[in-house]
């Protein structure tokens, strides 16, 4: 294959990320070269996070200038220490944990962790752009039964839920709340819960995110914006409450309703990231008397991975996604920030 030195990209302006930044397209971006362990991916299909739009929007760090956590395509070129024959041309994913050090005493026990680590999109280039480097060990392989556009969501949304959902410990029968849950984590986190036996009490606003999630197979759906969410959820638990509350969404009042959702021994996992930095709505004597359980995820491991993706070729759990062009990427980010986007926006890369 001829590799280009420049590539299409959608990148952050000269004065970087900010509340009013706008990605720009530019074609004159340069692409890299793979060092040794390392393979150049041509891109084609990234998802889009509502952590980009923080990146983007300067509400969490962005050492970059591309965004992106969530990409597919084919390896065009290895570097050395790596079989040609072992990578080119298969189809990978890179995902938010581009890389950890695999040597350090958090690695040891689950890398996600790793004080290491870096993130495609936030200190390290992302996948809004054609062509990306990545290091071979932490590429996912994409099973050849998944089309790309739906295979990208699995690679942050699709692996956060299903990492959160192991967090919690539940057991077949159990009640588990979704906040966000007709978002692009929030519909595949009750897909997943499903399969795994929960019944799914799925938080949202407006019919279309309302028939998303009971078509998934959520067992009941609440509109924070019209129902009394604390008195409904407890006439379903039998008055104790959910067993595990995984807060997707990003607001304060999202993680103050969260806690009053949890029944005693209950787990709270943290997802959603805010716009504005608050602190967790717990007591010590809350936590001490109800023995509740808060915990936080942003990625999953690789093992963790496989197995969703195997979920994903059973047809266990879909993405459902709206595609566009990634010189519509600007406005993407702009529906995302005003959560009009049912299930997981994708950006086609040219």
């Amino acid at each position: 294959m001829n590799i280009p030195s420049t590539q299409t990209a959608a990148v952050l302006p000269p004065t970087g990320a900010s509340p009013t930044a706008h990605l720009q397209i530019r074609h004159d971006h340069p692409v890299p070269s793979p060092m040794e362990g390392e393979i150049l991916v041509k891109l084609e299909y990234s998802g889009v996070c509502h952590s980009d739009l923080h990146s983007v929007r300067g509400e969490t760090p962005m050492l970059t200038d591309v965004a992106g956590h969530e990409g597919v395509g084919k390896v065009v070129k290895v570097g050395s220490g790596l079989d040609e024959q072992d990578w080119l041309g298969k189809r990978v994913g890179i995902r938010w944990l581009y890389s950890s050090c695999l040597e350090c005493e958090i690695c040891a026990i689950n890398n996600t962790a790793c004080s290491y680590q870096k993130n495609a999109g936030a200190n390290v280039p992302g996948t809004f752009q054609q062509y990306i480097v990545s290091p071979a060990n932490h590429v996912t392989r994409i099973p050849s039964e998944l089309e790309p556009d739906v295979a990208a969501p699995l690679l942050c949304a699709g692996i956060a839920m299903y990492s959160s959902i192991l967090k919690t410990k539940t057991r077949p029968g159990d009640w588990i709340v979704l906040p966000g849950a007709g978002g692009g984590l929030g519909h595949m986190g009750i897909q997943i819960a499903i399969k795994k036996g929960l019944r799914v009490i799925a938080i949202d606003s407006g019919e279309k995110k309302k028939q998303l999630c009971l078509t998934h197979g959520a067992t009941s759906f609440l509109d924070y914006r019209t129902n009394d969410i604390e008195r409904e959820v407890k006439a379903l638990t039998s008055g104790l409450g959910a067993h595990a509350v995984i807060c997707t969404a990003n607001s304060e009042q999202a993680y103050i309703q969260s806690m009053s959702l949890l029944r005693r021994l209950g787990v709270l996992v943290c997802v959603g990231i805010p716009n504005v930095p608050f602190r967790l709505p717990a007591t010590p004597l809350e936590m001490i008397v109800k023995g509740l359980t808060i915990v936080g995820n942003s990625a999953g491991t690789a093992k963790e991975m496989d197995e969703l993706m195997e979920m994903a070729v059973a047809g266990d759990v879909k993405a459902h996604i709206e595609v566009y062009e990634l010189d519509h990427i600007d406005e993407v980010l702009e529906r995302l920030g005003r959560s009009e986007i049912d299930g997981r926006a994708v950006v086609r890369i040219p």
